[in-house]
């Protein structure tokens, strides 16, 4: 705080008089000022998570695209770590999809009983359940919703797919990103794939 020393009404007597520091001043606008700062401040923030969220998803477009696995495999297959250079030279760790021979095998049989044989999720999930030590479950058992998974997963007719759900609800086939098809090897040929898709969402429905 300054100090500024003034003469009153009688002569020869100083007085102290202080005066407010810059720090003070800065202190009161920003009291008055509040909402405005706090709301440029969320204006801001806002703006930084959108242009994350967007340059986020720019990637993942890139590597779905590009033909690469994003996240844990699909049941019969198993992630490939490769290293692959980029358009600037850079090199980066990419998984790519590679089928798993036990459960390849257990994704096969399931396509042919939908598509030829005509079965339910439920009634796959059962036959699947009879004998787990050649038909090894995702988790404990076979669900008739693990089996619909499958079924209903284009990954398997070899070509990338990713934002097939939005807001936890089934995305517009137009919506999807993919990449180009025989990415990786398919288990499934597309023939059998789209006959075992009959009726896909009434069977479990009905399950």
């Amino acid at each position: 705080m300054t100090i500024r020393f003034s003469c009153c009404e009688h002569p020869g007597t100083p007085v102290a008089e202080t005066r407010p520091q810059r720090w003070s001043r800065l202190w009161v606008n920003l009291w008055t000022k509040r909402p405005c700062v706090a709301e440029e401040g969320r204006d801001a923030l806002a703006r930084h998570h959108a242009e994350t969220t967007r340059r986020a998803r720019e990637a993942m477009i890139e590597i779905v695209r590009a033909g690469y696995q994003i996240g844990p495999p699909p049941y019969g297959y198993r992630a490939l770590r490769i290293r692959v250079t980029d358009t600037s030279g850079r090199s980066k760790l990419r998984a790519v999809l590679v089928p798993d021979w036990q459960t390849a095998a257990v994704v096969k049989q399931i396509f042919v009983w939908r598509a030829n044989d005509g079965l339910t999720f439920a009634a796959i999930a059962a036959r699947l359940n009879a004998d787990l030590r050649q038909y090894p479950a995702p988790s404990e058992r076979w669900r008739a919703k693990a089996v619909q998974r499958i079924v209903t997963n284009v990954k398997y007719t070899g070509c990338q797919v990713w934002a097939r759900t939005a807001a936890g609800r089934p995305a517009p086939v137009e919506h999807w990103v993919t990449s180009a098809p025989m990415v990786h090897e398919p288990l499934v040929d597309e023939r059998v794939f789209r006959r075992a898709q009959h009726g896909a969402g009434e069977d479990l429905r009905c399950a």
